[in-house]
């Protein structure tokens, strides 16, 4: 552990240290800008830049070699000067019907820290504009060079070198998070691209052959705003000398944070007490009834995130036991507004306030798969239709929550209606104030996939650690029977879900690295924890592995295909194993991720508690060490040690064995028969006892109360938590005062109410 901390305080040093004031020089017609750590040499008369890491030695150079992308000889800079830290000077970038977009770039280059600053202006934001090709990238030819990158998902590292290579181009709008790096993954040297201005950014992934190997490299498109070149553009390189793409994501973290982007659960919890009610709750979908919320908390679950419509009383009763209500709504599809009807969340005047492309067509939205045609509504109308729905449907159901479809999953576009025209900025902007007025009406917020501009008002969001390669219509929620079931506007395949959306090899928490500790994230709902029950049920276990090693949420189904009716013990392991080690991490930082193993099966991840996490994802066990001993891990097994909680699933004996500790709770089936206890009203302990033919054994004090055992009783209790038959057990005669007691058998799942002595009051709150 100490030697990661070591690794990690190095990361945060290389964004700490002091360095001297840049300095500027001109000689013979080539410019020289340099601090203590980076040293940057321009070229004007070819374009071409090259950037020095004095720390990791490595020169970072553009290619003239650039295939897919444009060549760096073809952008000449001119009218060269100096200015504070930087120069300026004038340059071509592309053209609009034969005609160059001249602008007016400066680079510049921080006193302290490893950040080279580019920057385009005009001087008349009005002229028309073609795309814009930026600078060339900065390339990477070496053996282990890697893109990392949240493309639609929590993150990937991308070989540079892989064929086919996975992503062909994607709009900055659609970058979950606006920067993606570049680093060697052996040596930990690289660079980030953060595109400040991201929303009409466009990046192309060129290729750079050599000895006939092609290697990947990013470069910015910049595209008009509205035909017009709009604003200035900017993008930040920070290069890091070690650490890789953990560093870079923590990189970017604190640029997050002096933005203003890093709002933590902790915070909105301070506002939004409610907030806490996502800490260890599962996503659950399928079945809005007061009936399953009993049945699923007579099977030891004290939290979930519900979705739906219920009965307003049903409502409050469900809010009383401490989960949260949700519901569903959908801003940007609509149909067509009736004559009988008012506008709502999903209807509106069609056409009239429908997106209006440039070729002067309306925006269409989603199309069910009976061809109902839905429209996209303009995000100008967004907030005001929210105003008018919203609390209406609060004064009939008092939810707690609300999940914002679509708004944070759709990429960024324009409206060139003139009665609500709309940038892509402004388009970003109604998501931000639509998301933020649903936040002031003290409900628990959640979106779909997930952007950064959302985070700050964001609780969760639903798809971030879905891999964005599902092949089945998930959307319609349609589940596939076999691997073989794909869907006809789908260009993936399941052997690509199984390498990205669930595969270990190219997976990293680049998003978790980074907010970890602000939103809560989970599955997509068409890809959800138990969605592949016919077709792969053995994926359930692999994404539960994921939700322990990033320290997130399942997403669960409670309909009549999910798993709560089809294999309820599966529900049930998906809740045990992620939720209880979630309520403990929810809002702590992910300080570091890593591969423990050659073949990359085996991950650890560490956390700023100093929980320590290990995961196999290889097909065969693995011997790992944490704390004081060696554990075996099965495929998707796992060892959590932390402050406050540990838990595993490993061989024990030559048995899979799940144990899960943490404060007032406890579970076990090291007996083979699953056991779980949990701390209730001073005095009470809950114990949840499976089907066993013979009696179990009990220890009371592994949840850290000390009971008189020979004056407690013990009662069975119905699914309304009431109280229906006195049960008798035996307890360990060999001492005065036994530590167990042996309960059983019993002919099903059973749930028994252990009633002592209360020792402390206020001792026993604290074990929660």
């Amino acid at each position: 552990m100490y030697s990661r901390l070591i690794v990690f305080v190095s990361i945060l040093m290389i964004f700490c240290c002091y360095a001297e004031a840049a300095t500027v020089r001109e000689t013979s017609g080539i410019w020289a800008i340099e601090n203590d750590q980076l040293s940057v040499v321009v070229h004007p008369s070819s374009g071409m830049i090259t950037v020095r890491d004095k720390i990791a030695h490595f020169d970072w150079q553009q290619s003239s070699t650039i295939t897919g992308g444009t060549v760096g000889s073809e952008k000449k800079f001119r009218r060269a000067r100096q200015i504070l830290n930087g120069i300026t000077f004038e340059t071509d970038l592309g053209d609009n019907n034969g005609k160059p977009n001249t602008v007016d770039m400066t680079m510049t280059l921080a006193d302290k820290g490893r950040d080279l600053i580019f920057t385009i202006e005009m001087a008349d934001n009005q002229t028309k504009v073609g795309p814009m090709p930026f600078v060339d990238p900065f390339v990477l030819d070496t053996e282990s060079g890697a893109l990392a990158i949240a493309d639609y998902s929590d993150g990937h590292l991308y070989p540079l070198s892989l064929q086919p290579f996975p992503v062909q181009d994607v709009a900055g709008g659609r970058l979950d998070m606006p920067w993606l790096g570049i680093c060697d993954v052996k040596h930990g040297f690289g660079y980030a691209m953060i595109l400040d201005t991201s929303d009409d950014a466009f990046v192309r992934f060129a290729g750079h052959k050599v000895d006939g190997i092609e290697y990947r490299s990013p470069q910015v498109i910049w595209m008009p705003r509205l035909g017009k070149f709009g604003n200035p553009r900017k993008i930040t390189y920070h290069f890091v000398s070690k650490g890789g793409y953990v560093a870079l994501a923590k990189a970017y973290r604190e640029y997050a944070k002096k933005n203003g982007l890093l709002v933590t659960l902790e915070e909105k919890a301070k506002r939004n007490p409610n907030v806490r009610r996502l800490f260890g709750a599962p996503d659950v979908w399928g079945n809005p009834s007061l009936d399953f919320v009993k049945e699923a908390q007579f099977a030891g679950i004290d939290k979930m995130l519900i979705h739906g419509k219920f009965q307003p009383e049903e409502m409050r009763t469900i809010s009383d036991k401490g989960f949260l209500t949700s519901n569903y709504d959908n801003y940007t599809d609509v149909l067509p507004v009736k004559d009988d009807q008012v506008v709502d969340s999903s209807h509106d005047k069609v056409p009239d306030h429908v997106v209006l492309n440039a070729d002067g067509s309306r925006k269409t939205a989603w199309l069910t798969l009976d061809k109902t045609q839905y429209m996209k509504r303009c995000p100008s109308f967004w907030l005001e239709t929210a105003k008018k729905a919203i609390p209406n449907d609060l004064a009939k159901y008092p939810y707690l929550g609300r999940f914002i479809d679509v708004t944070t999953a759709e990429d960024l576009y324009e409206c060139y209606d003139e009665n609500h025209q709309l940038t892509r900025e402004s388009k970003r902007n109604a998501g931000m104030a639509l998301l933020s007025y649903v936040r002031s009406l003290d409900l628990v917020v959640g979106g779909e996939h997930g952007i950064w501009w959302g985070v700050p008002y964001l609780d969760y969001i639903e798809g971030m650690m879905s891999g964005g390669f599902t092949p089945w219509p998930a959307g319609h929620l349609v589940r596939p029977k076999s691997r073989k079931d794909v869907f006809a506007g789908s260009n993936s395949t399941w052997a690509d879900y199984e390498k990205y959306s669930v595969g270990y090899r190219y997976r990293v928490p680049l998003w978790e690295l980074v907010f970890h500790d602000c939103v809560v994230s989970t599955w997509y709902w068409g890809d959800s924890s138990d969605y592949l029950l016919d077709a792969a049920p053995e994926v359930q276990s692999r994404k539960d592995a994921y939700n322990v090693l990033y320290g997130t949420i399942p997403l669960l189904w409670a309909n009549d295909e999910g798993s709560w009716k089809k294999d309820k013990e599966a529900f049930l392991r998906s809740y045990r194993n992620t939720c209880k080690l979630h309520e403990e991490l929810a809002g702590k930082e992910m300080l570091y991720h890593e591969y423990l193993t050659s073949d990359l099966t085996v991950q650890r991840t560490y956390w700023s508690d100093g929980t320590e996490i290990t995961v196999n994802f290889g097909g065969h066990y693995r011997d790992v060490r944490l704390g004081n001993r060696n554990h075996s891990l099965p495929m998707n097994g796992f060892v959590v040690k932390g402050p406050n909680i540990e838990q595993s699933l490993e061989y024990i004996n030559g048995n899979k064995v799940t144990i899960i500790r943490k404060r007032g709770y406890q579970y076990t089936d090291i007996s083979g028969i699953g056991i779980t206890m949990r701390l209730g009203k001073p005095g009470h302990m809950i114990l949840n006892i499976g089907k066993c033919e013979t009696p179990v054994k009990i220890h009371p004090g592994n949840l850290g109360v000390n009971w008189d055992l020979t004056a407690c009783k013990a009662w069975k209790l119905d699914k309304d938590g009431n109280r229906v038959q006195e049960v008798d057990f035996k307890y360990n005669r060999d001492t005065k005062k036994p530590e167990f007691i042996f309960l059983g058998p019993f002919t099903q799942d059973t749930v028994i109410d252990l009633e002592g002595v209360a020792p402390n009051v206020e001792l026993w709150k604290s074990l929660f």
